[in-house]
């Protein structure tokens, strides 16, 4: 019965993640602490993927504390929506092409301005609230890797 569930809390998840464009992260460390940090995202399983700019607040924060928070909705509480806690891992420099080609492949249109900074957020624990499914409070999906 647990197992069930959990894969239900994942597809719905995935769903979330591959329907959304895109996330708030929150983030704290450094001089803007804290600080959230609306961005376009691309998802592989669970991980998401996205771009910060390198000379930014978040990414300030990120060297400082691994640790952050995450929204992902469609700004309506009657729609499906994930919050998660996650640990920012900086990917290395080569990765930038491959983040970026990622994200063209789900939006093509977008663009960056300023140098970014590849980063891979991995999740520790997805609170997932969909009043459709009666989940609320939340289901939560833990101990994923």
């Amino acid at each position: 019965m647990i197992e069930t569930l959990n894969n239900e809390i994942e597809a719905k998840v995935k769903e979330i993640l591959e329907s959304n464009n895109a996330i708030m992260l929150a983030t704290t460390g450094a001089d803007y602490s804290p600080w959230i940090l609306g961005a376009y995202f691309v998802s592989k399983d669970l991980d998401i993927y996205l771009l910060v700019e390198k000379g930014g607040k978040s990414f300030a924060n990120i060297l400082q504390n691994k640790n952050a928070a995450y929204s992902i909705s469609q700004n309506d509480a009657t729609k499906d929506f994930i919050q998660g806690k996650a640990v920012i891992e900086v990917l290395p420099e080569e990765e930038e092409a491959n983040v970026r080609e990622m994200l063209l492949k789900k939006m093509p249109w977008y663009q960056t301005f300023v140098p970014m900074v590849p980063i891979k957020i991995v999740s520790s624990k997805i609170f997932v609230t969909s009043l459709q499914n009666g989940w609320f409070p939340a289901k939560v999906l833990e101990n994923m890797n």
